[in-house]
């Protein structure tokens, strides 16, 4: 394989970024090929790894930029959390590290689907408790109209009740996932300054 090879193949790999953003990084990652005098692909290799490992570390670092320029969604940070795992699992050295994470993860993932289980159960009991106290409340407003709109009252307070936990069990999941990104990019940072210092020193 060839430097022109290493860099076609990463090219292939850039998915997810545009025309612009994988221009840049190319011409980038040519420029440091020649500053720093890699003459072959398996020098290119040695200093920045294979074209998988590149591209992880690349789309990575894009992710992360992306969600400090904008406000992310749950979606995007759960993306962005997988993303970062790739990343550190395409270095070996990192590799215990990564494993540590996606152990933390997994514990992450367990009690967010235990709070989501949680708030489902409460929203659905709140809304039929709500749903079959409106329909007694009007069934039995003709016979006593106090009554019925007693209930019917209950049964507005139930929806309502059942729409609000719905939507504080949405934002507590999206906290916990900005409050993992926030963990996950930390982690992130700190092996790829310790990387590059290893890089240095070689």
């Amino acid at each position: 394989m060839t430097t022109a090879d290493y860099l076609k193949e990463f090219e292939q790999l850039l998915v997810g970024l545009n025309a612009d953003e994988v221009n840049d990084v190319l011409e980038y990652y040519q420029e440091y090929i020649l500053d720093a005098d890699l003459a072959d692909c398996s020098a290119v290799t040695a200093k920045l790894g294979t074209p998988q490992q590149l591209a992880r570390k690349t789309l990575a670092d894009y992710s992360i930029r992306q969600t400090e320029t904008v406000t992310a969604t749950p979606r995007h940070n759960a993306r962005l959390i997988w993303i970062i795992v790739l990343a550190l699992f395409a270095s070996p050295i990192a590799i215990p590290l990564a494993g540590a994470v996606i152990l933390i993860l997994i514990a992450g993932v367990l009690v967010v689907g235990a709070i989501i289980f949680a708030a489902m159960m409460v929203v659905a009991a709140l809304l039929f408790a709500g749903g079959f106290a409106l329909i007694s409340g009007f069934a039995i407003l003709i016979q006593s109209f106090a009554t019925g709109i007693f209930y019917i009252g209950m049964g507005l307070a139930g929806l309502g009740a059942g729409v609000l936990a719905m939507l504080i069990g949405y934002m507590v999941v999206k906290v916990l996932l900005q409050m993992g990104v926030v963990v996950i990019k930390f982690i992130y940072h700190k092996f790829q300054e310790r990387h590059q210092k290893g890089v240095d020193h070689v």
